[in-house]
């Protein structure tokens, strides 16, 4: 048996239908729903930052999929280029 060292299929936005589109998420209901491993004062520590893709309804700081998707995928780690540097520029 071999092991594959080739990496994993990079997957797309998951496609999603119009009502799930719209839907927001509070930070509360993301870590409810465990869509996130993140607490809510994190997430709206990282979004008030404006590091975290979200949006804002009414005043309220909220996240839909494609928000949560992105966040996600920012954390992504390849491990064909882990480690590897480049060079600066001479």
């Amino acid at each position: 048996m071999t092991l594959s060292t080739a990496p994993p299929p990079i997957v797309g936005p998951p496609t999603l239908t119009a009502e799930e589109k719209l839907r927001l998420y509070t930070p509360e209901e993301v870590f409810e729903l465990k869509l996130l491993r993140w607490s809510p004062r994190t997430l709206l520590d990282q979004a008030y930052a404006k590091k975290i893709p979200h949006t804002k309804s009414g005043g309220r700081i909220c996240f839909r999929l494609d928000h949560i998707w992105a966040i996600q995928q920012a954390g992504d780690v390849n491990p064909a280029t882990r480690g590897r540097r480049t060079r600066a520029a001479a």
